[in-house]
């Protein structure tokens, strides 16, 4: 459960570049409704919230076709080659669904993962900004240190490299491997036990 407040807080300051790990239930394919944000609509969001784990990605990948002009849109693709569904796949029914999900990297002028990393292997004193920016937004989540969840390598070495002294950190697969929904659930599910609640 998140508090009202924060939830707000959360929303106007982050709502256009973050999310939850909740969904619809899929309808007709594995794919479906994973855009269908009438979820945030219950009065009852924040129970269904928690603040104890933040995964992370690296960076924003773009619009990914029409998004309406919602907050908590990331993560909640409504582009037909997403793999958002595996990640809700992965978590439903686990302790970590509803939890809080961002980039380390927000609003960065390129997309692609690869020369995003490129550019601060070639740059590395400007993620600093992006560090601090992250742990300002951790600390509208919650006054307690959450448990950080990598979604991939990159954003796992940004995270324990300059933040590996300051908070738990653990890995799992990013939700855009090649494999299945099923081998994917699974992958993740070993990695989060590692985590003791």
């Amino acid at each position: 459960m998140i508090d009202l407040e924060r939830y707000n807080n959360l929303k106007e300051k982050y709502g256009h570049v973050s999310s939850w790990t909740i969904w619809r239930e899929p309808g007709e394919s594995a794919k479906s409704n994973t855009d269908d944000m009438s979820i945030f609509e219950d009065d009852n969001i924040c129970n269904k919230l928690n603040d104890k784990y933040v995964f992370v990605a690296l960076n924003w990948s773009g619009t990914h076709g029409v998004q309406e002009d919602k907050p908590w849109k990331n993560f909640h693709s409504s582009y037909r080659y997403q793999n958002d569904f595996k990640l809700r796949f992965a978590l439903i029914n686990t302790p970590f669904w509803g939890s809080y999900i961002t980039d380390i990297i927000k609003e960065f002028p390129e997309l692609n993962s690869k020369n995003v990393i490129s550019h601060f292997k070639e740059n590395p004193n400007e993620i600093y900004e992006y560090i601090n920016s992250f742990k300002e937004e951790l600390s509208c989540l919650s006054d307690e240190k959450p448990i950080l969840i990598a979604v991939g390598n990159d954003s796992y070495n940004i995270l324990n490299d300059n933040l590996g002294n300051e908070y738990e950190i653990h890995r799992i697969m990013h939700y855009s491997a090649r494999i299945s929904k099923e081998d994917y659930k699974k992958e993740v599910c070993n990695e989060l036990k590692k985590i003791k609640s």
